[in-house]
C-alpha cells in the first residue's frame, strides 16, 4: 500500500466518523434535538401548584371560623374535585362572604356526601350516619347506633359530652371546632344498650 492510498483511507475513516457524529447529534456540531427534560419533583410541583378551592377557604377564612374548619376537613377528605368548578363558591370566597355564602355551601357539600346536618342535639340522641352537629344542649350522653365507622363534627363548644358506640362496633371519628371541647368516647359495656 502506498502512502497516498493509506492517507486517502485515513481521510475516508475520518469523514465517516464525522458524518456519524453529526447524524447522531454530537454536541461538537450542535443539535436540533432539545435537551432532555427532567420531570419536576413532587416538592417542586407543590410549590408551583395553585391551591384548590377548599384549601383556599381554609387559608382565607377567618381563623377559628366554621367555614375555615369545614373547608379544611373537606379538603382532607378529598372533596376538591366536587367543588373545583363551582363558580358561585369561588365568587363567595373572592367576596369574603364566609358566614353568609361559603359556610352554607360547605354544609351543602357535606350533605351531598351523606352527612346529616343537625342544628342541635340533646341527651340520648342517636347517630346512625356521618353527622355535622351545630350545637349540643348542655351535658349529654349521645349514642352511636351503627357498628360501621362514622364521623361526627361538632361546630359549637361542647362540654361534658359522652359518646357511646356499640361493644362490637368501630370507634367513631370525632371532630370539634372548639379545641377545648370535652368529648369522651367509649365503647358500650352492654351488648344491647339501646332501648
Amino acid at each position: 500500500m502506498t502512502a497516498c492510498t493509506r492517507l486517502r483511507t485515513e481521510w475516508v475513516w475520518v469523514a465517516a466518523i464525522l458524518c456519524a457524529a453529526a447524524l447522531s447529534g454530537c454536541s461538537w456540531f450542535g443539535s436540533d434535538t432539545p435537551e432532555e427534560v427532567v420531570p419536576p419533583t413532587v416538592a417542586e410541583e407543590a410549590q408551583t401548584e395553585t391551591p384548590g378551592l377548599l384549601r383556599s377557604i381554609a387559608e382565607l377564612a377567618p381563623a377559628g371560623s366554621t367555614a375555615q374548619y369545614l373547608g379544611q376537613i373537606a379538603d382532607d377528605l378529598g372533596w376538591e374535585v366536587q367543588v373545583a368548578q363551582n363558580t358561585q363558591l369561588r365568587a363567595a370566597v373572592a367576596d369574603e362572604a364566609f358566614d353568609e355564602r361559603v359556610e352554607p355551601a360547605l354544609l351543602s357539600l357535606y350533605f351531598r356526601n351523606g352527612f346529616s346536618i343537625l342544628p342541635i342535639v340533646g341527651n340520648g340522641h342517636q347517630f346512625g350516619r356521618d353527622t355535622v352537629v351545630r350545637g349540643v344542649i348542655g351535658s349529654a350522653r349521645l349514642l352511636v347506633t351503627t357498628r360501621e365507622p362514622l364521623r361526627i363534627i361538632f361546630l359549637q363548644p361542647v362540654q361534658d359530652v359522652l359518646l357511646i358506640y356499640p361493644i362490637d362496633g368501630e370507634q367513631p371519628q370525632v371532630f370539634s371546632l372548639d379545641s377545648s371541647a370535652v368529648i369522651n368516647v367509649r365503647r358500650s359495656l352492654l351488648e344491647h344498650y339501646l332501648r
